[in-house]
């Protein structure tokens, strides 16, 4: 490790406010809060919800997994760690994260500060690579590392076990995950002993397969035709979502309904491991001394803006996500409306485990705020919402009639050909909300300068563009404000709130 970074958290360690206490961390995949996905989980909801806090307006800074998990990671906004994209070339696992951004991870000051640390699942898109170190690179931080080689997958996976491969055929990974938990729970001796555990199961990702108990558990369950599912006339949005059929044929309704009803069957599975866990943590006596989060890398869309399905997009079914929280000192059935971020988690774990965050980090910890040292109510927040669009001509399906220039990405011939992303999917936006306002501004780079904006207490399904008849003063004030958080770094990120 740099020495700088060991001085660092050396100093952090004797700074420390307070002793710190065992931190578990549920992180799913895809997971929206906006369509209804914590329905089926119900354990979950008892066990953590009812126990513990729930935040209502939980939201992520870039709307797809490599992005979002880098920084959840670190804190950090993702022109900060330099993770735009799913691809090696975007940023997602690269040398280049591993030798810079990774030791910035929150799980190298907590095992500095003498925890056991657990990472299984996913971590991210990337990982395993041969290009990128292969299964032997075990990011710093890790105590036990059962790390899943590349994107979220059921069945027929690779393993890093503590830098060895092993692959699994057979074995259905969120249980896998969960065996692994118990087994590290298990071998906790002592009270004295803090841990910090990361369960990241592949569940609700594509290719949306629930384990055999669980098939078929929710065939009866459709998407719900929201507002803005299968809308007809998106000439007000930006290109990708302009893109041929709109809307969608009536020959797609049972596939969509059958992914949405296939994600929530996969989420069965992470609530009995969410229940297996903590009933072990209660049999060896820790429940009560342990923070444990539920959460999600980003939001889904099935159906809306007639966008087949995926995630990339900046409104509210793909950036908002859910958030609940248990542990010391939060009351039971506690309900949050201040608005946190994903770049919040890294901070709001380490002051669980007693440390001070970083400068570097551009979150804060909202330990306060269940804690009740801060009002839980909507106080004024500003951020950024920035992603840059991936263009991968082998995602392309041989049978779609399209270009294959790179420009790209992600068209199947099960969604009509309809991409789910492209290199003119690149955007900014700025995403407020007070207890007067909530507002999204976006600008897209793209040939066409694309600007969307919406008014979501008059708009909340975001169907009506307001850009095009907002004044030039009106628009240059957001694109000075979208300017200076992109350029922001560490608290310097928060000050745009007033």
């Amino acid at each position: 490790m740099d020495i700088k970074f060991i001085c660092f958290y050396t100093l952090v360690l004797l700074v420390s406010i307070s002793s710190g206490s065992n931190i578990v961390v549920f992180l799913t995949d895809d997971q929206d809060i906006l369509l209804g996905s914590l329905t089926p989980m119900r354990k979950t909801l008892q066990l953590i919800g009812n126990m513990g806090a729930t935040f209502t307006n939980a939201f992520v800074t870039t709307p797809v997994c490599c992005p979002s998990r880098s920084s959840i990671l670190t804190g950090m906004y993702a022109h900060n760690h330099g993770t735009f994209n799913n691809s090696v070339e975007g940023g997602c696992s690269s040398l280049n994260w591993q030798n810079t951004h990774e030791k910035r991870s929150y799980a190298v000051p907590v095992k500095t500060a003498g925890y056991k640390t657990f990472y299984a699942g996913k971590y991210l898109n990337q990982y395993g690579r041969e290009a990128v170190g292969g299964t032997a690179h075990v990011p710093l931080g890790w105590d036990w590392w059962i790390g899943l080689v590349g994107n979220s997958r059921y069945y027929n996976y690779t393993l890093s076990l503590n830098g060895t491969a092993k692959t699994l055929t057979s074995e259905y990974l969120t249980n896998v995950i969960k065996n692994y938990s118990l087994e590290f729970l298990r071998s906790i001796h002592s009270p004295d002993v803090n841990f910090l555990m990361v369960l990241a199961p592949p569940a609700p990702h594509a290719p949306f397969t629930p384990e055999p108990k669980y098939r078929n558990h929710f065939s009866s369950v459709k998407v719900p035709k929201t507002p803005n599912f299968n809308t007809s006339d998106n000439k007000d949005k930006h290109w990708l979502l302009r893109m041929s059929p709109a809307p969608l044929p009536d020959s797609m309704s049972s596939h969509l309904d059958n992914i949405y009803s296939s994600r929530w069957e996969t989420l069965l599975s992470v609530d009995d491991m969410v229940e297996a866990v903590i009933e072990q943590l209660d049999t060896v006596g820790l429940l009560n001394d342990t923070y444990i989060i539920f959460t999600s890398d980003h939001g889904f869309h099935v159906g809306q803006f007639s966008l087949p399905w995926d995630k990339r997009q900046p409104y509210d079914f793909d950036i908002q996500i859910p958030l609940m929280i248990r542990g010391p000192g939060i009351k039971r059935k506690t309900m949050i409306n201040h608005p946190v971020l994903n770049i919040d988690l890294a901070p709001t774990i380490l002051t669980m485990a007693g440390l001070e965050p970083p400068a570097y980090m551009d979150g804060s910890s909202f330990l306060p705020l269940m804690l009740k040292k801060m009002k839980t109510d909507i106080e004024r927040r500003v951020f950024l919402v920035e992603y840059k669009g991936e263009g991968d001509d082998s995602t392309l399906d041989s049978s779609c009639p399209l270009p294959h220039d790179n420009t790209l990405s992600e068209c199947v011939a099960d969604a009509l050909c309809k991409c789910q992303d492209s290199r003119n999917n690149t955007y900014s936006c700025l995403r407020s909300l007070s207890n007067a306002s909530s507002h999204l501004f976006c600008a897209f780079e793209d040939d066409e300068n694309f600007l969307e904006s919406y008014d979501l207490l008059l708009d909340p399904f975001q169907l009506h563009n307001l850009a095009p008849d907002m004044d030039n003063g009106t628009i240059n004030t957001y694109m000075s404000t979208i300017q200076n958080l992109k350029n922001c770094t560490g608290n310097v990120c928060n000050r745009y709130n007033t």
